[in-house]
């Protein structure tokens, strides 16, 4: 690995920490007893086995493998595990556009329901993107190829516009 490379995933870890602590100081104080939002750590990846043995989990991601690789691919990257009175219950991970002007959503998948109780956090991700996304100056949040047309319009409720040609949802940051 390049000095270059090591040191663009050095300062870009700082930012995807300082937005998910700027994310976190964002919830109430009872949310904040019972959440935590953090960059993805191989105690995230190793709650990931338990997802794959689910009968009602609607992906077939492979966290350890896939994360890797892209993390190794994209220092700018940003990522979230958020855990839920201590159970993973969602990992997201997304990266710039090449020209910068854009924060891909590439992943995201929420513990499966059969695993135990979990709130929807896609809000929350969806303001730790935005927090992330200002930080390196995008100007806009892909939500890359939803899974179908139910994910679609999930999160077209939350303001997200969907361009067929290329399969992705966007919204302007604010």
């Amino acid at each position: 690995m390049l000095a270059t490379h090591v040191d663009a995933e050095k300062r870009y870890e700082v930012l995807r920490k300082t937005a998910l602590e700027i994310a976190y100081s964002g919830l109430s104080p009872q949310e904040k007893s019972i959440f935590k939002l953090e960059t993805i750590t191989q105690a995230a990846l190793a709650e990931t086995v338990n997802w794959a043995k689910s009968a009602t989990r609607r992906v077939d991601w492979d966290w350890l493998g896939g994360y890797s690789a892209f993390k190794f691919r994209y220092p700018k990257r940003f990522e979230t595990a958020i855990w839920y009175k201590e159970s993973l219950i969602s990992l997201s991970m997304g990266r710039p556009t090449f020209n910068g002007n854009s924060l891909r959503l590439d992943f995201v998948e929420a513990s499966p329901k059969d695993l135990g109780e979990r709130p929807s956090v896609f809000n929350e991700v969806l303001i730790a993107y935005g927090i992330y996304a200002r930080m390196i100056n995008a100007k806009q949040i892909r939500i890359m190829n939803p899974i179908n047309s139910e994910v679609k319009k999930y999160y077209e409720s939350f303001g997200y516009t969907y361009i067929a040609k290329n399969d992705y949802l966007f919204r302007e940051v604010n």
